[in-house]
């Protein structure tokens, strides 16, 4: 198993060759979050902001979930620019 893969990265792998039907299955959990948020009307901007990030995150080895988590840790205190995209600009 890859040093960053989780148990359920790997079971895709094994599941599925192709590797993009593994990274969207694998992202679906932001991409549903993505839209509930859109839907309770929060600024585009900062949805972007917020969910590319996550899926940076992604990339390096976390899991949806604690991408999702890193990244409202850093709206609530590190980052000023998405504490500003969240408020509208």
């Amino acid at each position: 198993m890859y040093e960053h893969q989780s148990a359920y990265q790997y079971q895709l792998r094994q599941q599925d060759p192709s590797i993009p039907d593994q990274w969207v299955t694998y992202i679906q959990p932001l991409v549903d979050r993505a839209l509930q948020e859109m839907e309770e009307g929060i600024n585009p901007e900062h949805l972007y902001q917020e969910f590319i990030l996550s899926g940076v995150l992604v990339g390096l080895g976390y899991s949806p979930d604690q991408a999702i988590e890193q990244v409202e840790e850093w709206e609530k205190g590190e980052s000023k620019l998405l504490q500003q995209s969240k408020m509208g600009g």
